[in-house]
């Protein structure tokens, strides 16, 4: 079975944890870690350049700050960044669908289920869609 690990990433606490623990399973898998940030453009018209060039930048910058992580928790996985101009649910199903994934791994929101079912949280959505299967992991607590 082959195929990448997938990780979705935001710079929140949830997917800080998240991210040590993919790179642990892309290590016992050998498997490479791509790492995602997807982010929606503006849906509302008008002069949207500077939203979207903002929203990338920020991409890129957690990006690579995931990377940098990754490669101090294990350097021998090999780790590929995509920032994606989608939902971030869609952006995830869809790296998953383009490298034959072995699992998506995502953080938990620290939120209780029924308020992630109330307001559709990424892991919520990713659990009834997608057909990989899909790790969360929680948020520690301090």
């Amino acid at each position: 079975m082959a195929g990448d690990i997938i990780l979705g990433y935001d710079g929140s606490e949830g997917s800080k944890a998240a991210l040590r623990v993919a790179v642990t399973v892309a290590k016992a898998f050998g498997a490479p870690l791509t790492i995602v940030f997807g982010y929606e453009p503006n849906p509302m018209g008008g002069q949207t350049a500077d939203y979207k060039f903002q929203l990338e930048k920020i991409g890129k910058d957690h990006l690579a700050e995931a990377a940098g992580e990754a490669k101090a928790v294990d350097p021998s996985v090999a780790v590929e960044p995509i920032v994606a101009p989608l939902r971030p649910v869609e952006s995830l199903l869809e790296a998953s669908l383009e490298r034959g994934a072995r699992v998506i791994v995502v953080g938990g929101s620290g939120e209780r289920p029924i308020v992630g079912a109330i307001l559709g949280s990424v892991p919520h959505k990713l659990l009834h869609r997608s057909t990989v299967p899909v790790l969360v992991v929680p948020v520690p607590e301090d």
